[in-house]
């Protein structure tokens, strides 16, 4: 028994393997140079370098407050108030690199961490910024945090994670425990219609 092996004149090459998009690598060490940078951004004292046409073609609100009637692009710098500094420079990176942080690096506290950033990201309508924190923070709800992100959910209007709040209060042990908690007490100061909703639902 034989074998015949047919080897063509032009054999057809292997096709080089296709590099993956890395816009977002360049535009990180971008930031992380800060060679060329247009505008700084001040939070809570700490300054932030940045360029305005990246900020401009991430969010309408940066393009509206850089390059709109009442431009701040001609000054050298803009004070932020009410962000936390680690919460802006994530949300920096993100526009630049399209890129979330992993859990480990959003500090000690993830939860804050990705309540802080739902706001940011509401306040210069980054969608989706946003629906990533409200995802993230949809994995993160148990009976010592369920309370402050249902506010979070109300505050910033998203619609899933604060049913998904309202379905975990559901659970008779869940509410139990919850209605004991330094965070329920909150959710009373802050939002009484909320937690008059919460036991409407709930059948103990």
């Amino acid at each position: 028994m034989c074998g015949v092996i047919v080897v063509p004149d032009n054999p057809t090459p292997t096709p080089m393997p296709m590099p993956p998009p890395d816009i977002g690598t360049h535009f990180g060490r971008l930031l992380d140079s800060a060679v060329g940078s247009d505008v700084s951004f001040i939070v809570d004292g700490q300054q932030f370098p940045a360029y305005v046409s990246v900020l401009a073609a991430r969010s309408l609100v940066f393009e509206a407050e850089l390059f709109g009637s009442m431009a701040d692009a001609t000054m050298p710098s803009i004070t932020i108030h009410e962000i936390k500094p680690a919460a802006f420079k994530v949300m920096l990176r993100f526009m630049y690199t399209d890129s979330f942080p992993a859990d480990n690096e959003l500090g000690e506290t993830p939860t804050d961490m990705l309540q802080h950033l739902l706001d940011v990201a509401d306040r210069f309508a980054l969608d989706r910024l946003k629906l990533i924190c409200s995802l993230k923070l949809i994995e993160n709800i148990s009976v010592d945090t369920v309370d402050s992100i249902l506010v979070c959910a109300e505050t910033y209007n998203c619609l899933e994670l604060k049913n998904k709040c309202l379905g975990f209060f559901t659970v008779e042990k869940n509410f139990k425990e919850a209605v004991f908690t330094d965070g329920f007490a909150f959710l009373l100061q802050k939002c009484p219609s909320l937690a008059a909703e919460v036991r409407r639902r709930v059948v103990v």
